[in-house]
Order: structure tokens, then sequence, then C-alpha cells
């Protein structure tokens, strides 16, 4: 027999008919297989809310497939702390309220965010604790907007792994460029708006447009084809003259789906091996694509990028005169300083002239006299007074140095006899002689005076010592550590003692100690 195909409403209906037949008092009609036994309770006996939660999660469970494919839009997506993950799957007129636990969530290639459309799977239940019916999603597979997203951060992530993003990478923007390739549409407003900044910022400027699609599916390949021919072109200009500074990439606002040309790896590795600088102006301020993040430089719109990139004439030639008023001003000063430097270094020579003719007359006066003084005659003239000169001196050199030997000899000898030793001699030995005697005489004395203390030293150590106070009869009494016995009171039965009189000592064991006294 064919099996009848499943059918939630009969199934519901047959329930329905069975709850309704209980409240009546009728049998209950025979349920179907896996309907529960939980029925709609009586006035006398209600169900609880608990209780009702459960009979519908287990019709729910009984009555629908374990899994559903549902297509919608995410909204009010969050995250909370236990990593769970809470949204709603919504169309126009209807919404799905939806759980993604931790590990679920973590099994997703893309991080879900409100707006994006996605097929999710997962079971439809109900939450009993709060009675709220929400679909338990297994997993979420991108759809439309959200499969370029997904695209999107994946292509990113190799880039940039490949380095790709690196500022160190990118190349310089020229700061006046000359020429200035575009890359854009031939229609539409962007290319007026371009030109129209550029030519009223730096009207002398040299423009190249390389038209190209900047929407569909053969706008990537066009753009990277536009980037390589664009410097095929740079390395067959012979006049390096009008050689392609910059190119400008730029495109007008609109959806994803419209700017995602510029998100194609094949536009991203095209900009990469561009030897010209590539600056980007693509859709409007918060629209970000790869192609601006590959750029050397990104603009907010293509207006913008426009005046990044393009010197306003104006802000130059304020710069000029700027310029060229601090070179007039250094230029002026630069005069007056060697100007006067001049007219130093004029005073200076001047004066060094004039000292440098006077030296040499001084010089040329000083050689003629000198060649005066040479002739043969002046010459032995001068010569023979200048002998009879020093015979002179030395003459009265001799005389006077002979008398001043023979005064120093007297004086050496009257020194010599004052300083004979022989009656200094006989003066101290008479005082040794003398001296001598007083000390034998003082050491007879100090040893007599030192004999008679020692005596009575002696005298008084033997009063004291404790030899003659035993002689005396008396004795000391030490006990087992030494220490000496000085009352009754310090011993106690069995202590061993010693007792030392003058001529030995008595080791002897304590009995009963008691006071008593000498007399």
């Amino acid at each position: 027999m064919a099996r009848e195909p499943f059918n939630p409403l009969k199934t519901a209906a047959m329930r329905e008919a069975t709850v309704e037949r209980s409240l009546l008092g009728d049998p209950p009609v025979q349920a179907t297989p896996g309907a529960t036994a939980i029925l709609s309770g009586t006035p006398g006996k209600p169900l609880t809310v608990r209780q009702v939660n459960a009979l519908v999660n287990g019709l729910l469970t009984d009555a629908l497939p374990p899994a559903f494919f549902i297509q919608g839009e995410i909204s009010n997506f969050r995250t909370y702390d236990r990593g769970h993950a809470f949204f709603t799957l919504k169309e126009p007129g209807a919404e799905l309220p939806c759980v993604l636990w931790k590990d679920a969530l973590a099994r997703l290639k893309f991080r879900p965010r409100d707006g994006m459309a996605v097929i999710a799977r997962g079971a439809v239940k109900l939450y009993e604790p709060q009675g709220k019916l929400q679909l338990y999603v297994e997993t979420l597979i991108p759809q439309g907007a959200g499969s370029l997203e997904l695209a999107f951060r994946q292509l990113c992530e190799k880039l940039k792994a490949e380095g790709l993003f690196e500022s160190c990478r990118k190349r310089p923007i020229p700061k006046l460029p000359q020429t200035v390739a575009i890359i854009t549409s031939r229609t539409g407003d962007v290319l007026h708006d371009v030109l129209t900044t550029a030519y009223r910022r730096f009207p002398g400027l040299h423009t190249l447009l390389f038209p190209v699609r900047v929407q569909g599916d053969q706008a990537a390949a066009d753009i990277a084809h536009a980037i390589h021919a664009l410097n095929q072109y740079e390395l067959k200009i012979e006049n390096r003259k009008s050689k392609i500074d910059l190119i400008l990439l730029v495109r007008g606002g609109g959806s994803l789906e419209d700017l995602w040309a510029f998100n194609e790896e094949i536009v991203a590795r095209a900009i990469c091996d561009s030897r010209i600088p590539i600056a980007t102006g693509i859709g409007h301020e918060p629209d970000t694509t790869i192609a601006d993040l590959v750029g050397d430089l990104r603009g907010p719109t293509p207006t913008g990028v426009t005046e990044l990139t393009i010197p306003d004439v104006r802000t130059l030639r304020a710069a000029i005169d700027n310029h060229r008023a601090i070179l007039t001003r250094d230029m002026r000063r630069l005069a007056e300083w060697s100007r006067a430097t001049l007219t130093r270094a004029h005073s200076s020579f001047e004066i060094a002239f004039r000292e440098a003719i006077r030296n040499r007359m001084q010089r040329i006066d000083m050689l003629a006299r000198s060649i005066e003084r040479i002739e043969p005659r002046h010459a032995i003239a001068q010569g023979w007074r200048r002998i009879e000169e020093c015979v002179r001196r030395l003459d009265r050199a001799m005389h006077a140095r002979l008398a001043a030997q023979r005064d120093t000899l007297a004086r050496t000898h009257h020194r010599l006899e004052r300083c004979n030793p022989a009656p200094r001699l006989h003066r101290q030995r008479d005082r040794l002689d003398a001296l001598a005697a007083a000390l034998h005489a003082a050491l007879r004395r100090r040893n007599a005076a030192a004999n008679d203390r020692l005596n009575a030293l002696a005298q008084q150590l033997r009063i004291v010592s404790p030899q003659s106070v035993l002689d005396r009869g008396f004795s000391i009494t030490t006990d087992a550590a030494g220490a000496i016995v000085r009352s009754a009171a310090q011993v106690k039965k069995g202590d061993l003692l010693t007792t030392r009189v003058a001529d030995g000592a008595i080791v002897s064991t304590v009995g009963k100690p008691k006071q008593a006294s000498l007399f």
C-alpha cells in the first residue's frame, strides 16, 4: 500500500479533533504517530505555560521537516559574550528570529553583517522558556551582495598577505605633473568634473584620455589593459619631456555591484605593476575598493583626487612670489655684505701694500749701510779697533779675576782657622767626662730607689696573697662548675665540692646543708 504524503495541516487538524473530543468527554481517537500525550487540560486541571510550550514544540518537531533552506536579508545581527549570535532574517512584510550558535559561527568563512542577503539552513523550533519561534541556523550561504562582500574580503586578505597594501611599496606622487592620463568612461559627468577641476587649478596641464568601461563583466579587463597600454606608451616615448607623470583612475558613485570592476584582482595586479604612479578616485567618501587600497594615492571622490594631485596655479604663483621676495631680500643682503667685505679687503690690502713698501725701503737702506761697512779699508780699520778693544777688555778682566781669587783665598784661610777642631775637641771631651760621672751617680741612686720599692710591693703582695690566708687556717670551697661557694644556699644534698687548704685540696659530697655561725 502506498504511503500517504506528509501533510502538516492534516496532522494538526487531527490533533485539534483529538483535543476537542477529550474536552467533551468523548473517547479520543487514535493519534497519529509522534503525537504528544499532553492534552489541552480542563477547567479544574488547567495546563501550565511550560506544558503548553512543550506541547507546541513537540507538534512543531513532529510536523516540520528537520531542516529548512530559507532566503532572506540579515537584520539586527548581534554577537554576545558567550560567542552566540542572534539576528533576524527578513523580507518585506515578514521576519523570522534566528540563532547562530558559537561553533556554527566559527565555521563560517565570512562575517555576517546587516543588509547581507543570505540563504540560511537550519531547523525551526520553539524556545520554550520564552515561547518564541526561532530558526536555529546551522550555516549561512551569502547571496547577491553577500557573495561580493565575501569575495572582497578574501581578495583583500590575499593581497595584504603579499604586501600589496604596504605604504613602502607605493610610488611617490609627482608634485608638479605636466602630463596626466585619465582612465574613466567617456560618457558621464566624472570626466567633465575632473577636467574642469584640473584646468581650473592648472590651465597648462596636458591630459590624455583612455576611455574604458567602468561597469560590467568586461570593465576590469578594460581597466587593466588601459594601465598596461599607458605604461607601454611611456616606454616608447622618445621625447622624455612629454612623458606621462601620473595616471588618474576615476569613476562616479554606485552600488557594490556597480563598483565591482575595481575590486577585481586583475586590476589590482595591473596597478601594482605600473611604473607610472596611479591615484584613484572611485565612488564617494564611504566607498572603498581594492584599487583604492593598492593605488599610490586615494581620493574621496574623482574631484577630490584631482585636487590632491593637480597643483593650484594660484598657490604656486603665491609660493613663487614669496620665494622671489625671500630670494631678492637675501640677494640684497648678500650684495651689501659683499660690498662691505670688498671695502674692508681693499683697505686691508692698501695698508698691507704701504707697510710692505716701507719695509722694503728700510731693508734697502740697511743693505746700503752694510755695503759701506764691508769696504776693505774700513773693514781692516774696524778689525784693528775691535782687536785693540778686545785686548784691553782681556787685560782688565785678567787683573780683576786675579784680585778676586786673592780675596777668596784670604777669606777661605780665615774661615779655616776659625773652624780648627782641636780646641773644640778638648772642650767637648771635658764635658763628656763630667756627663759620664753624673750619669753613673744617677743610675746608682735610681737602682737603690727601685730596689726599695720592689721590696715594699713584694711585702704587700705576700700580705694580700690567698696563700697567706690559707696559711692562717682558712680554706676556699668550689662547686663542680668551679664557682666559689659563699653560702649554704648555693649547694644541695649530693653536690660534689672541692675544698682547697694551704697544702692541697679536699673533695667532698654535701650531706644536709645548714646555716651556721662562726662564733
